[in-house]
């Protein structure tokens, strides 16, 4: 299975070309509007995050090869049972707080990533899809806030440990979460076989 682009270098490209979504916005995005629209064509999408370009420059041909590596990668996925659909989130060795952000901004791009594929809030959808939408918005609006009183009791070891445990566990509901949402609203797709 091929692996995503590396974010800090798409982070930079996607500045550089003055990219309306970041990087892990850009694939949150993506994945809300396959889970709204079954297929999505990668052009669609990339008129998303990139915006109207005049002329195709040299950062927007990069951005534009990394991009479909990410749409590729995010099609098979979702539509394989066996590959890991994964969210495009920084490394595990990365900041924690980094990580909570980007879960966050991941979270937004998913929710507007919906909107953009034609799910509206009065849109009829699965109890369960609708549920996990409403707690994906929450997670959208989460930041990394640390609670003062735990951390004083706990030693930082503990209350970093159970904040990476805390942090493993919400960003696995999203994975499944997605993947559920997909199956729920892509009942057709689900069923035909990609190739």
């Amino acid at each position: 299975m091929k692996s995503f682009p590396d974010i800090p270098q798409l982070e930079e490209l996607l500045f550089e070309v003055d990219a309306p979504l970041g990087a892990t916005e850009s694939h949150g995005a993506l994945c809300g509007m396959l889970c709204a629209q079954g297929a999505t064509e990668a052009s669609q999408w990339m008129l998303c995050v990139l915006g109207e370009h005049e002329d195709t420059s040299k950062a927007l041909q990069q951005v534009g090869k990394k991009l479909m590596l990410i749409h590729q990668i995010s099609v098979e996925s979702m539509n394989d049972n066996d590959a890991e659909f994964d969210l495009m989130l920084p490394d595990d060795d990365e900041p924690l707080e980094m990580r909570v952000e980007a879960l966050g901004t991941w979270c937004q791009g998913f929710v507007y990533g919906l909107a953009v594929g034609g799910i509206k809030e009065d849109t009829v959808l699965p109890e369960d899809s609708k549920e996990l939408i409403k707690d994906i918005l929450e997670i959208s609006r989460a930041g990394y806030v640390a609670d003062n009183e735990a951390e004083l009791a706990a030693t930082d070891e503990d209350a970093s440990e159970e904040d990476e445990m805390a942090f493993m566990e919400v960003s696995e509901y999203v994975r499944m979460g997605i993947l559920l949402i997909y199956e729920e609203l892509q009942p057709l797709q689900s069923s035909q076989t990609v190739h």
